[in-house]
């Protein structure tokens, strides 16, 4: 099963540096009028192009808007041994000193 963790734990992932890479599933509009700092804009439109390229290594952790399409994401690679997890609810509800905005 993978991790779902609530928005303002994720900062301390970005503090901490614990290994992890930061994937922003939305539209390339949505993720350049704000992100987390360090994201990586993935769509989810495209998911089965980008999936096989993500590191195996690295803990993932995905958001969306609302946290639909990341709980979707983070199901799928858990399954394939990826170390997955989900911000909950998405990037709508974090109000933390990490969001850079467009």
């Amino acid at each position: 099963m993978f991790t779902t963790i609530p928005v303002w734990e994720v900062d301390q992932y970005i503090e901490n540096n614990e290994n992890v890479m930061l994937i922003d599933l939305r539209s390339p509009y949505s993720y350049q009028r704000g992100h987390l700092k360090g994201a990586v804009n993935l769509p989810y439109e495209q998911y089965d192009i980008w999936k096989k390229q993500l590191p195996r290594e690295k803990r993932l952790i995905f958001y969306c808007s609302r946290g639909g399409q990341s709980m979707n994401v983070c199901r799928h690679l858990e399954a394939m041994g990826f170390h997955a997890i989900n911000l909950a609810n998405g990037i709508a509800y974090y109000k933390g000193k990490y969001m850079v905005r467009g």
